[in-house]
């Protein structure tokens, strides 16, 4: 073959090839570059989130927010954690591209990008709302795992409904998959020091009573110890007022669906120095241990700290010299951080606890339940 044939044909051999090369390639302009927003419009539209739906295979999670709180839909709307839910709405807005991958639909399942309908799907679609956009964002969530070179993020696979696209992307989409795990866990938030005393009335009559003489002590002792007996563990004793001081849920359900009446368990009642009543009473239900929380102010509780001075006292010292305060690290006057609430404080809280558990049952951790219903003989020893 001539020198020149052969030049022709090569030519045309690589007009052929860069043909096919701009026929395959996606256009520039739709290829977003490395490190740009998933959903750029979505990060200045982040505060008119109403409401954020999860999906997966066997359920739906429907997050709505309400005038004061969000709540978890399928939990008849009780509380969600607000940090958790701002952790989807933020981390969704500030989901960065790193590189496309593949737009094979045969391919999504090494992605765990399935549709979610679809048998043995892992996939999840998580869809954001406002009251005028039902779609701000709407993500198919695949596999994750920790960014390479930076731990504190994740590589994390997904794809937009309808397109066929999928990208891989870095940022933190943290989805939990069961309606509990989104619930505020929180139920009671006081501090020991506060606590004066507890007692725990079991269902057959047996009373366990833990007190302490002053906001300042730190132990708290337990009455009519039998002759011959000590306390086994003091940390046990105390726990059992740390417990309570900290009550949090597994599960929650509405009060008019629990019957406290028909299978009575323990009765609390926890006093503070600062005037402060809780009432906790238990009943079983299906294998799970169920609380109904309520709060008292009585003024007559109240005994003031003896670290906290009184308004009464002289700033000045019985010697007539004024008395030197510790100070802080730049030197000025360190305050001492008050044990004890003031009886406003006290009413307002005992109003807001009320109004956040008056209306619902809760499912109590195994051994949360454990810690605070322990009998005197689990707590002693012969000596």
């Amino acid at each position: 073959m001539k020198l020149k044939t052969i030049g022709l044909l090569a030519g045309m051999t690589m007009v052929g090839i860069m043909l096919a090369v701009v026929v395959n390639r996606e256009p520039s302009s739709t290829i977003p570059e490395t490190g740009q927003l998933l959903f750029p419009e979505f990060m200045s539209m982040v505060n008119e989130v109403n409401e954020v739906e999860i999906k997966t295979n066997e359920q739906t999670i429907t997050l709505l927010r309400g005038e004061q709180i969000w709540g978890v839909k399928e939990k008849s709307s009780y509380r969600a954690d607000v940090e958790k839910v701002k952790q989807v709405i933020v981390g969704l807005a500030d989901l960065r591209i790193h590189e496309p991958k593949t737009k094979n639909p045969e391919l999504y399942e090494r992605l765990g990008l399935q549709d979610i309908d679809q048998e043995g799907s892992l996939s999840k679609m998580v869809t954001v709302k406002t009251s005028n956009n039902p779609e701000v964002a709407k993500l198919v969530v695949g596999n994750q795992k920790p960014a390479k070179g930076n731990p504190q993020t994740s590589d994390i696979y997904v794809r937009k409904l309808g397109d066929p696209q999928t990208w891989l992307v870095i940022g933190n989409l943290p989805l939990e998959t069961v309606p509990g795990e989104w619930l505020d866990k929180e139920v009671t938030a006081l501090t020991t020091k506060r606590v004066r005393q507890v007692t725990v009335t079991h269902p057959k009559g047996e009373t366990l009573h833990l007190s302490k003489a002053k906001p300042e002590d730190l132990d708290f002792h337990m009455d009519s110890i039998p002759v011959g007996s000590k306390i086994s563990s003091q940390f046990n004793v105390n726990n059992v007022v740390g417990t309570l001081v900290q009550l949090s849920l597994e599960d929650v359900k509405p009060l008019d669906q629990v019957d406290f009446v028909a299978n009575p368990g323990m009765m609390v009642v926890l006093e503070t120095f600062d005037g402060l009543r809780l009432l906790v009473q238990t009943t079983k239900q299906d294998e799970n241990v169920l609380a109904k929380v309520s709060a008292e102010y009585d003024a007559h509780l109240i005994q003031p700290s003896e670290s906290e001075p009184k308004p009464e006292e002289s700033e000045k010292s019985d010697g007539g010299e004024e008395e030197k305060s510790e100070t802080d690290v730049s030197g000025e006057p360190a305050k001492k951080e008050a044990i004890l609430n003031k009886p406003e404080d006290v009413q307002k809280e005992v109003e807001t606890l009320n109004q956040r558990v008056k209306n619902w049952a809760y499912v109590l951790p195994s051994f949360r339940v454990e810690n605070f219903s322990k009998l005197k003989k689990d707590l002693i020893e012969k000596k």
